[in-house]
Order: structure tokens, then C-alpha cells, then sequence
């Protein structure tokens, strides 16, 4: 089996130890930086396959490496953060992470993540990569490219993005529940908090446009995706 590299920039010594230790014993080759400017040079010039990432940093904040980073890639980012406002977690979306997770948190819950989002993206079997083309109406997913059009317009989505998007298609006229979705789009052993689904839904709405009514509110329970002529 390929060595798995996961790459920490944290500025904070103490934290960048603990989660580097946790991975390592979970058999992962871990990467550390203590600074912005460090971590990219350390992606830069390695095999890197997911990055956990703090955003205050001295040289360069989280935030620049994250759009640096995309600029070129399409690797798996998560973003470990004591910024817990709705504002700086739809910052990270809006930057392509594929999760948030607030300080304080358990190393144990951040390496589940990281197994879960590496399992999403190499296993075949996982639905979000099933070849096959979904259509409803002014929304276009290509499961085997992982593209998206909205009113033919390409859409760039995050990998967790895109499978909300899937699932909402799949299962059209559904009643889907928060803790649904945690458990279909996160995963059953993963840790998540509901509010994380309300934040990714805002940001389909956003790509939706005009479409966004296509995602209803159920008030009290979740969503329901629907197109009526």
C-alpha cells in the first residue's frame, strides 16, 4: 500500500506536535511547518495528499496558502481554526477546504476526518464515483469527471460540495434531515456538528443562483431538493 503524506502547518508548536504524533501512530508519514511560508515550500517540493492547515500564522496566514495552493491543486485541505464565526468558516468554504474544525478538538476526530475524506476520494465503490451523468433541469453533475454546470455555466465545488449536490439529486422530493446528511455526506464515523450542513447548504444556494429555491427548508428537520415546472 502507498505511503499517505499528510502535510500540518500550524504555527503553535505544541498542537503541531500532538496531531503530528497522532498521525504518525495511525501509520501516516506526516510533513510539519510552523509557519505559512515553511508549508508551502514543504508541498512544494513533496507528495503531499491532504493538508491540515491553522490560518493565523505568522509570514503567511492560512487563508493565502489555502488559494495558493488551489491555484495548482485540487488536494484535500482541512482547516483547524480557534476563528469559529459563521463568517471565517464561509471564508474557508469560499476557498475550497474540503472541512473546518474549531479549536479546541480532539486529534483522535481530526484523523477520522482525514481517514474518512482519503477513503471518499480512493475508493471506487463510494457512490460519488460511479461514472454516470445526473441531470434536473438547470443542474448537471458528471460523476465520472467530477464536473458541474449550473445553467451550463462550470461550477468549481469542493469534494464535500459535490456529494451534498449528488445526494440532494439522488434523492429529489425527500425529506433529508440533518443528521441524514451528516451520516450520508460525512460519513457514520465522523464527528460533525449539525450547523456544518447549514453552512454547506448556503454555499449550494449560492452556486444554485437563480436555481437556489431548488433546495427547500423544512423547518425543523432539514432540506428537501425539488424542481417544479
Amino acid at each position: 500500500m502507498e505511503e499517505i503524506t499528510i502535510l500540518i502547518i500550524e504555527d503553535e508548536p505544541t498542537i503541531n506536535r500532538i496531531v503530528s504524533n497522532y498521525f504518525t501512530k495511525e501509520n501516516y508519514k506526516v510533513l510539519s511547518a510552523l509557519d505559512g511560508f515553511k508549508g508551502l515550500q514543504l508541498f512544494s517540493k513533496n507528495k503531499v495528499d491532504l493538508v491540515c492547515l491553522d490560518i493565523m500564522m505568522p509570514n503567511i496566514n492560512g487563508w493565502d496558502v489555502a488559494k495558493t495552493i488551489r491555484e495548482t491543486s485540487n488536494i484535500p485541505i482541512i482547516m483547524m481554526s480557534a476563528l469559529s464565526e459563521e463568517e471565517d468558516i464561509l471564508k474557508g468554504y469560499s476557498l475550497k477546504v474540503d472541512d473546518y474544525i474549531t479549536k479546541p478538538f480532539n486529534p483522535k476526530i481530526l484523523v477520522a476526518k482525514v481517514r474518512n475524506l482519503l477513503e471518499r476520494i480512493s475508493n471506487p465503490d463510494i457512490p460519488n464515483s460511479i461514472p454516470g451523468l445526473l441531470e434536473v433541469k438547470n443542474v448537471k453533475m458528471d460523476l465520472e469527471t467530477h464536473r458541474v454546470f449550473i445553467n451550463e455555466q462550470e461550477i468549481d465545488l469542493s469534494r464535500t460540495e459535490f456529494v451534498l449536490l449528488e445526494y440532494f439529486l439522488k434523492h429529489q422530493g425527500k425529506i433529508c434531515s440533518r443528521n441524514l446528511l451528516l451520516d450520508e455526506v460525512w460519513g457514520m464515523d465522523v464527528y460533525v456538528e449539525d450547523r456544518i450542513v447549514d453552512t454547506y447548504v448556503k454555499k449550494l444556494r449560492k452556486y444554485l443562483g437563480e436555481n437556489a429555491n431548488y433546495i427547500k427548508t423544512v423547518f425543523g428537520v432539514g432540506y428537501r431538493f425539488e424542481v417544479l415546472d
